[in-house]
């Protein structure tokens, strides 16, 4: 009986854990250009993939912004830094909620 409870428990956890991303897309590469409302990212090719895509993303107000974990601001961001933006499409555009600032592409892992 505590066998099946746990894997019950298990389950729900794992489901819960896919669906709060729900339709977000992550964007992950390096910082290419960055505007008032938008940020332009090399998108780091998927294992077996050797060419590169560019992405804008637009940057609400609502967007937030975190550097090792900590709040930042989009002033913490510079052209080169590596990025992982997690973002919702709206129409044919991508829109950012939560931009993080200098996390590592291999092996990188989505919470």
């Amino acid at each position: 009986m505590n066998r099946r409870f746990m894997l019950l428990l298990i389950t729900i956890f794992l489901a819960a854990v896919a669906y709060a991303h729900g339709d977000e897309q992550h964007v992950m590469g390096t910082v290419t250009k960055i505007t008032k409302t938008t940020i332009t990212v090399e998108v780091t090719p998927k294992q077996g993939e050797t060419e590169k895509t560019i992405v804008t993303v637009n940057v609400l107000s609502s967007t937030k912004f975190e550097k090792m974990e900590a709040p930042a601001t989009m002033k913490d961001l510079k052209v080169g830094d590596k990025v992982v933006i997690h973002a919702a499409k709206k129409g044919e555009k991508l829109e950012a909620h939560v931009v993080k600032i200098g996390m590592a592409m291999d092996g990188t892992k989505h919470e």
